[in-house]
């Protein structure tokens, strides 16, 4: 897969899974803009394309799911959530993210 694909995906699909070296590959096409350690799963980074916003997220060490987010106030919606996620589950509630939804 290319950026360009990536790109064109996205705007279609909105979430595309991609294993962690299809996303090491292709993350020089994006610029980093923000990281944030979930000491669950990984960082949760936020990134800027051709495509807008998107969120890489790490479901296990080999898997990556990257998320279109539309604007500035969704992403500040999602990193908060995701990230009180992270933290219910680094306190042992048992709940688990759903990456593709």
């Amino acid at each position: 897969m290319t950026v360009q694909e990536l790109h064109r995906r996205l705007q279609s699909e909105r979430i595309v899974p991609l294993s962690a070296s299809e996303w090491a590959e292709l993350a020089g096409g994006f610029d980093e803009v923000e990281r944030h350690d979930t000491l669950v799963a990984g960082y949760l980074l936020i990134v800027r394309g051709t495509s807008g916003l998107a969120a890489v997220e790490q479901p296990s060490p080999d898997k990556r799911v990257v998320r279109l987010l539309s604007d500035d106030p969704e992403v500040r919606r999602f990193v908060e959530d995701r990230l009180e996620q992270y933290e219910r589950m680094w306190d042992g509630c048992g709940c688990k993210v759903d990456y593709y939804a």
